[in-house]
């Protein structure tokens, strides 16, 4: 009797290779979308950064130069400008940077940037020069760090 079919053997051999071929798919799968989550949590973290250090830069230009103070080891800077006073702080319980949105009184304080690990101000008064360094972690353990100068307005 000539029948057409397969055998138990080639079927189990069959399901194996797809098996195997599953899994590998799988696998590639499950990479990729666990390095587009990573990708995206940095690209996250720098734009935080960014964000941070271009508003901290556009107010402080504008800044009196007599008027800037550093305190909290070097986590928050006071300053007053023609539009009125300002500053920016680190919050290391929120992992925030804030800025001061109270007229006068600075103790309303709003946060403008996440994902902040580490803040760092310093101020040179003979240069009128202020130093920002920012460090960023969006959680997987990979520190990004952003730094800018500001040379302040004299004479105005």
């Amino acid at each position: 009797m000539n029948q057409r079919g397969f055998t138990l053997v080639e079927i189990i051999i069959a399901l194996t290779i797809l098996s195997i071929l599953f899994i590998v798919i799988s696998y590639i799968q499950a990479r990729g979308a666990a390095s587009y989550a990573a990708t995206s949590q940095s690209v996250e973290v720098q734009e935080s950064l960014r964000i941070a250090l271009n508003k901290m830069s556009r107010e402080l230009k504008g800044a009196q130069a007599g008027s800037i103070e550093i305190e909290d080891d070097g986590q928050k800077i006071l300053f007053s400008s023609a539009e009125g006073d300002g500053g920016f702080r680190y919050d290391a319980a929120g992992q925030e940077l804030e800025t001061d949105v109270s007229e006068n009184i600075r103790e309303s304080w709003q946060p403008f940037a996440s994902n902040i690990c580490e803040v760092s101000f310093q101020y040179d008064p003979n240069l009128y020069f202020v130093d920002i360094v920012i460090k960023g972690d969006g959680g997987s353990g990979v520190v990004q760090e952003a730094a800018t100068g500001v040379s302040l307005v004299v004479g105005r």
